[in-house]
């Protein structure tokens, strides 16, 4: 058993933090040192931390959206504490139904409550992050990214917060901020509109937010390395999560229709064949694949050079 990892003296704040998986969130920090901002809409975000204080730790409450005030919780966190370390985001709500009868406000209310608070409140928390020296920013996406019909506004968004978690690492490399985002399954407020009682019950048993907690401490300890990753992790068992490609191939003609026409199973053959770092290192293999004559044609090797020594971990 190796040392336990701790977070005295850094600060930490957890977006979400009222709710199943980011109040577990915040306790744990509170119980390994952290000094925790446990921010919600809710009132919900106060009973988080009096449970951190009741335990010895050390937390506030801020109940505001980080939509429209991210900027008002982070001054407050720098006006409580002077600092900031680590930044957990995860907030949303839910919401659903055929995308296709989904009135536009409904829409946007959904898709804002996760990706435009993520992006509101890592905009706002970046230059803390960058002067701590050594800043963790944690995103949540979700499994739903790989489908999940009448929901198709989450979906959505936590594609877009998968996406763009990635570019945030490569930018924050330089910067010695680390970005992750993590896919989690665990029971949460999301999990009472499930109409199937028996999966409910059985998410309750295996899916505990707790089980999750855990990874999320050790992406947000300043000894890990690891940034630009994106990891499933549920029932005390975790995966990684990557954009993949398969075989490329050529056709004779491929401004013809025709010449696609017979090639449907190599299209969509679902084999993992490629994964790429970034949108250069994708290019890069295009490239080869097109055959010496191509590749030799532009050399992108210093371009995606950068993003290998940077991200720490293969993604």
């Amino acid at each position: 058993m190796g040392k336990t990892l701790r977070f005295d003296g850094e600060v930490a704040i957890v977006a979400g933090g009222g709710g199943s998986l980011g109040g577990a969130y915040a306790r744990m920090f509170g119980a390994l040192g952290a000094k925790v901002i446990v921010n919600d809409i809710s009132d919900s975000a106060q009973a988080v931390a009096d449970a951190i204080v009741a335990a010895g730790g050390d937390a506030i409450a801020v109940v505001a959206s980080s939509v429209d005030r991210a900027d008002d919780i982070v001054a407050q966190t720098i006006d409580r504490y002077g600092r900031l370390d680590i930044v957990v985001n995860s907030s949303g709500l839910t919401g659903g139904g055929l995308f296709h009868k989904m009135a536009p406000e409904e829409w946007d209310r959904v898709f804002d409550s996760h990706f435009a608070s993520t992006l509101a409140l890592a905009r706002a928390v970046w230059p803390h992050l960058v002067a701590s020296g050594n800043g963790r920013l944690i995103n949540t996406a979700s499994t739903a990214i790989f489908g999940s019909e009448y929901t198709s506004t989450y979906v959505a968004a936590k594609a877009a917060i998968f996406a763009a978690s990635r570019t945030w690492a490569m930018e924050g490399a330089s910067q010695n901020v680390r970005v992750n985002v993590i896919l989690p399954t665990a029971i949460s407020q999301m999990t009472s509109q499930i109409p199937d009682k028996a999966f409910v019950a059985l998410l309750e048993r295996a899916f505990q937010p707790d089980r999750v907690a855990g990874l999320i401490g050790y992406l947000a300890h300043r000894d890990t390395t690891i940034t630009g990753c994106a990891i499933e992790c549920g029932g005390g068992r975790a995966a990684p999560v990557f954009l993949a490609e398969g075989d490329s191939f050529a056709v004779d003609r491929p401004e013809s229709p025709d010449s696609w026409a017979s090639h449907a199973a190599a299209l969509t053959a679902r084999v993992a064949k490629h994964t790429p770092y970034s949108m250069m290192e994708e290019l890069e293999q295009r490239l080869k694949d097109m055959g010496p004559a191509i590749a030799g044609a532009s050399d992108t090797t210093s371009n995606v050079r950068w993003s290998e020594a940077k991200h720490g971990a293969s993604a």
